[in-house]
């Protein structure tokens, strides 16, 4: 076998385009490679933004019909031997660009990235509400420069379940009534499928989550008595034994015990907690209500899973509410306790300060997120909801070693090396 060396060393083995490219990129500086990437999504974004025209006008013309494809996703699929998946983003993404040109230039200017305008062209593509986005295009625009994908995609998923309120409520109805499972050994290898409603998932979720971090702080203290850098298990082999612990300790409980009662942690804004109510005929809104636009909802767990009021609202019923003031830039009052540690009341109150890792570029849930103070307490950091934030066990490190997040006046998130530049 030919290893890269031998092939840097041997040139008459490297006459191909790609050797060349894997041998530039080998010879980059740490700072080369990061503009090296930066130019090389320019490049892509400018690709992406021109196959979807080019979806787009052949969609137009028909051009499709003159070899015998039957629209132009099946065009697609034979002209670029592409997938349906990919035929379909652009299809959605040809659409979105008609409704909204702003977005394909903030694609190809690089203010907006692909991931993002997939999750408006998923609201675009809706039949009942698509062309209603083009008003709130410059909210997301915007949006799309301070935040990092998953608020994004979770603000443009309240856009769509809002703005076609009945159609996302059947669509919820129908994932319940579907719901489905099944554990099933072929061959010697187990296959778990599971499907269902969001609010049940979110409380399993809760369940695997904990069995989850059992598994590796037994992995951790063992890896601790052995003296061993590394743990003993991946993470896919304790999500996996997880899941098993959870069937035995299923198994293990009588069945006249009494039953545990997940702690899931949901959120609602009061305006659409009261459009809900509306809905259900419960209240009146006033004749001079105004929705609250995407970017200021709210109907999710603590951990960002979005959910449908309704799913709140059968919670509620049967569950414990508390009702908890953000400030304008969503900051929970000050519960006034001073305490050197986050605990109880006020690390809930700072549990919704973010709904992952505040770190740029992290996506780990709260809910595995230590309670951090953004400016320490051995600087003088008051242990206040305005003061903390959720960090991952990781970047709850790195704090140590100098870097630093910021909220600034408008609520967004800003993080910084120690040399106090800013990753953008």
């Amino acid at each position: 076998m030919i290893t890269l060396d031998e092939i840097i060393d041997r040139p008459s083995l490297a006459d191909t385009a790609f050797e060349r490219l894997r041998r530039t990129v080998h010879a980059d500086a740490d700072a080369g490679l990061d503009d090296r990437f930066r130019a090389a999504d320019a490049l892509r974004r400018w690709a992406e933004a021109e196959l979807a025209v080019v979806a787009g006008e052949v969609d137009r013309r028909r051009a499709w019909a003159a070899d015998a494809h039957l629209n132009a996703r099946g065009w697609m699929r034979s002209t670029g031997n592409w997938s349906s998946a990919e035929a379909l983003r652009a299809k959605r993404r040809a659409r979105l660009f008609e409704l909204a040109p702003a977005v394909g230039q903030a694609l190809v200017d690089g203010h907006i990235g692909l991931a993002q305008v997939d999750a408006l062209a998923r609201g675009a593509a809706n039949p009942r509400c698509g062309d209603g986005i083009v008003p709130f295009v410059p909210l997301f625009l915007e949006l799309a420069t301070k935040v990092g994908f998953d608020d994004f995609a979770r603000a443009a998923r309240y856009w769509e379940q809002f703005a076609d309120a009945d159609g996302a409520f059947r669509e919820r109805e129908a994932t319940v009534a579907r719901r489905r499972a099944r554990v099933q050994v072929t061959d010697g290898v187990v296959h778990v499928e599971a499907v269902g409603g969001a609010l049940a998932g979110a409380e399993m979720k809760q369940i695997f989550d904990e069995f989850v971090k059992a598994e590796l702080l037994t992995d951790r203290a063992e890896a601790a008595a052995t003296g061993s850098a590394e743990l003993p298990r991946t993470d896919d082999q304790r999500r996996f034994d997880a899941l098993h612990a959870i069937f035995l300790a299923a198994a293990c409980t009588p069945a006249d015990a009494q039953r545990p009662e997940p702690s899931v942690h949901l959120a609602c804004d009061m305006g659409t907690w009261m459009e809900h109510l509306a809905h259900r005929g419960m209240v009146e809104l006033k004749p001079d209500y105004q929705p609250p636009d995407p970017l200021s909802r709210w109907c999710v767990t603590s951990d960002g899973v979005v959910l449908h009021p309704a799913d709140v609202f059968a919670a509620a019923v049967v569950g414990t509410t508390r009702r908890i003031v953000f400030d304008s830039i969503g900051v929970p009052v000050d519960l006034g306790r001073r305490s050197r540690f986050f605990r109880n009341g006020a690390r809930d109150a700072v549990r919704w300060v973010a709904t992952h890792c505040t770190q740029r570029g992290c996506d780990q849930p709260e809910s595995w997120c230590d309670t951090d103070h953004l400016t320490q307490w051995t600087d003088e950091g008051h242990t206040r909801p305005d003061n903390g934030a959720p960090a991952c066990r990781g970047h709850n490190r790195a704090r140590q070693r100098g870097f630093r997040v910021r909220r600034d006046d408008e609520g967004y998130w800003h993080t910084y090396r120690p040399d106090g530049t800013e990753i953008t």
